[in-house]
């Protein structure tokens, strides 16, 4: 009987959670079952549960993997952009991966909004607990990044201007659409409740940053 190796293993993990991503693209996740997944991966349904038990544990592998990317492409991108110097700089920088996350990663914003209340009730605790562990280790060296150049920085604090980020943008989201009710649009006028996400996303997040150096400039 032939064992797969552990890279043959992580491969063929990969390829159910990058099916899975590709249906999420054009379904919400109550309509995807692990039926549909294992078709689209070519994989069988035995087989896809020796990698993930339940639905919820690979949207939340998506998830976890998604943003350990994403904060990974920050950081490359702060590295590579020498000329951030100055608290300005930084601040248009951070503003620009609000753009990159908003327009390029949609999915991953869906998926963070579905985390609490629905990946969690059934995702694996411990498959969960090691991403998490994953992501702050990555996170962190983001922070060390930031920090090392734009001194009134602690890590910490660079590090926490990204779950303030991902707080932000999935509080605006939570109140978008309100003139929808599962994708129909509904007979009202609720103009006073449209959000462009990305213009109020960098709009709370300026006054964020504004406070904050404020804080720490007045704290030396």
């Amino acid at each position: 009987m032939y064992v797969l190796t552990p890279q043959e293993k992580a491969a063929k993990k990969q390829l159910i959670a990058e099916a899975a991503s590709k249906l999420f693209q054009k379904n919400d996740f109550n309509q995807i079952s692990m039926a549909q997944i294992a078709r689209e991966s070519g994989v069988a349904k035995g087989t896809l549960f020796n990698y993930f038990k339940t639905k919820e544990n690979i949207f939340m592998y998506l998830l976890l993997s998604g943003y350990q990317d994403y904060l990974t492409e920050v950081r490359q991108r702060f590295q590579k952009s020498k000329s951030i110097t100055s608290w300005n700089d930084f601040a248009a920088f951070l503003l620009e991966q609000n753009h990159l996350l908003i327009r390029e990663r949609p999915d991953l914003l869906r998926l963070n909004a579905l985390r609490g209340p629905i990946l969690e009730a059934a995702a694996d605790r411990e498959q969960t607990l090691a991403g998490r562990e994953k992501l702050y280790e990555i996170n962190q060296k983001l922070g060390q990044a930031i920090a090392a150049r734009i001194t009134l920085l602690s890590v910490k604090q660079a590090s926490h201007l990204f779950i303030i980020q991902s707080a932000i943008i999935s509080g605006l989201m939570n109140m978008m659409n309100l003139d929808e009710f599962h994708h129909d649009q509904l007979p009202v006028d609720f103009k006073g409740f449209q959000i462009d996400l990305e213009q109020e996303a960098n709009q709370i997040m300026l006054f964020y940053l504004q406070g904050l150096q404020q804080k720490l400039e007045g704290a030396k």
